[in-house]
């Protein structure tokens, strides 16, 4: 645990999205304060004083706010705290607001630089040291900042950025005495912390001055090296802090892809190994969802570290007994959903933030066609627990995080109409409603001729519409004719459109440009949280909610669509 202590003048520091990140990190025990005392220095009031994994002060002024300044013992305390191991995180315009600090500023390297108005600030990490790995490579703010055009030669750049032609450095770690301290000029507009990059790599900054260390790569190991397993693989070769060391499958013929796309990976057929070996630390179920539990019991109980595919499991007494044998362990455990980061959701995620429709009411979502399922478990409903399970489990953590209030009543009912040569049912809804009153449907369709929206959603002062897209894949036959593909409407993104009401009530509609996603969102939080202690993106309560929700609109389905109490 570090202690950390923030100096701030915020008026309103508890909704800085820094001193929220940092109150979230586990690593970290928080304190705030307007200015700094030498006795909340001192070894035994904080323990910052003695030792390198010490204590850090964090930073966060603005001159243009009372109280900024630090008086000659607080300076003398502050180097003394560096020199004796302690960290230091200066960030935003902090410099400018110790301009009269000139001992702890030559401690600092003397940064000087030039003020960029208020723009669009670029900045590109380096990789020269762990605190950036994993980070986004580059990312924008909006923000004021000073550009350093020289650092201290035995500094580390973590930040830079390129200003009319020129570089310049925008953050650096420089060693004190014993200590560490992190330079960051970024942040000096309060909205340049709307920026997730920015606020991530402060609570690195803190970790590293704090003393953290990133280990070697986290050896990973897959257990069922199905459709997904490639995708898997391919996400942790590309993830700095982790290594694809074991495939796990029953079936031979998987094994030989896996090793054959991924040289030196090591495979077997038997869970006990996995188990047994002391070199994985961590491991991804994807078995069948009917056998998730178990496979995840015998992994946590072994000390591993457990990712698992959605559905987390199929009810909700298996959930709860995973999340408390992860906490009895003190092991990680997470679901794959990865859908969290699918561009039409981010888009419709930051649009409702904005508050462009205002308070959302009602949600409705479809997934769908007139077409036979799969040959596959996912058509068994005893294996895979059943339609509802299948996209439901993406389409029904959407929906209850766009809608965070309660869930108090749930509705499903199942149809078997046209394809009775598999178990699941061909045709599914399940409706919810809320503690705040809000309601939503989403209807799952195998039978299906004609699409509703992927996504019709309604607020208080507009909605939004995800129409399915239906596009085809051209290529040529050796002859020359054209051959085109059509591609079902879930292999497509969407086009998403909000549609908004004016205060004279005319109303708006406009196509909103989808984002890009960041590459292997999921699997580069996975490591943070495992070499860094950044929170799961995926926390296992949140897939527990899932869970609650499909097991009993199935229960409301087998009873010919009762309603269904609930409280999650």
């Amino acid at each position: 645990m570090i202690p950390v202590l923030v100096v701030t003048n915020d008026p309103a520091p508890e909704q800085h999205p820094l001193v929220q990140a940092l109150r979230a990190q586990p690593t970290c025990e928080l304190e705030i304060a307007q200015r700094i005392a030498p006795q909340d220095l001192k070894k035994g009031k904080r323990r910052f004083g003695a030792l390198p994994s010490g204590g850090v002060v964090v930073a966060l002024l603005d001159p243009a706010l009372p109280r900024v300044a630090l008086d000659d013992d607080g300076e003398a305390a502050l180097l003394d705290h560096l020199r004796n191991g302690g960290g230091l995180v200066v960030a935003g315009a902090t410099l400018n607001a110790w301009q009269a600090q000139r001992h702890l500023l030559a401690a600092l390297g003397d940064p000087v630089g030039d003020k960029t108005p208020l723009a669009e600030i670029i900045a590109e990490t380096t990789a020269r040291e762990p605190l950036t790995r994993r980070l986004d490579p580059a990312f924008a703010v909006l923000d004021r900042v000073d550009l350093l055009a020289e650092v201290p030669p035995e500094a580390v750049p973590l930040l830079t950025t390129s200003w009319r032609y020129h570089p310049y450095t925008l953050a650096y770690r420089l060693p004190v005495g014993a200590g560490s301290a992190v330079v960051l000029p970024l942040g000096q507009v309060r909205a340049a912390w709307d920026q997730p990059a920015l606020v991530e790599f402060a609570v690195r900054a803190v970790g590293a001055v704090g003393g953290q260390v990133e280990g070697p790569p986290i050896n990973v190991a897959m257990i069922g090296y199905g459709a997904i397993g490639r995708e898997h693989g391919t996400a942790i070769s590309q993830v700095a802090g982790l290594h694809y060391a074991l495939v796990c499958d029953r079936l031979t013929t998987r094994l030989a892809e896996a090793r054959s796309v991924f040289p030196g990976v090591r495979t077997c057929t038997d869970l006990a190994e996995v188990a047994a070996d002391p070199d994985i630390a961590a491991v991804i179920i994807s078995t069948p969802p009917n056998s998730h539990a178990a496979v995840a019991r015998q992994m946590l109980q072994a000390g591993k570290h457990v990712v698992l595919e959605k559905p987390f499991c199929l009810t909700r007494q298996e959930a709860d007994e995973l999340i408390a044998l992860a906490a009895a362990q003190a092991r990680a455990l997470t679901v794959y959903q990865c859908r969290r980061w699918d561009a039409d959701y981010l888009a419709i995620q930051a649009t409702i933030a904005s508050g462009a429709i205002g308070d959302i009411f009602h949600v409705e979502a479809f997934i769908g066609g007139f077409g036979h399922p799969c040959h596959y478990w996912h058509s068994d409903a005893e294996v895979s627990g059943g339609a509802i399970y299948d996209w439901g489990s993406h389409y029904l953590d959407w929906i209850l995080n766009l809608l965070p209030d309660k869930v108090t009543h749930v509705r499903g009912t199942e149809h078997q109409r046209v394809w009775h040569d598999v178990t699941n049912a061909d045709h599914t809804n399940v409706s919810l409603q809320f503690a705040g009153g809000q309601e939503a449907l989403l209807v799952q369709s195998d039978i299906a001729a004609a699409l509703k929206p992927k996504w019709y959603i309604l607020g208080t002062r507009g909605a939004i519409v995800a129409d399915w897209r239906h596009t085809s894949v051209p290529s040529r036959k050796w002859s020359g004719d054209l051959v085109e593909e059509r591609l079902a409407p879930s292999e497509a993104l969407p086009i998403v459109t909000v549609h908004e009401r004016a205060a004279n009530g005319t109303f708006s509609v406009r196509q909103i440009d989808l984002p890009t996603p960041p590459p292997f969102a999921f699997h580069r939080n996975f490591a943070n949280h495992l070499h860094n202690g950044t929170p799961l993106a995926v926390s296992p309560t949140s897939s527990r909610r899932n869970v609650i929700v499909m097991e009993a609109a199935r229960r409301s389905a087998a009873a010919n669509g009762a309603t269904i109490e609930i409280e999650v």
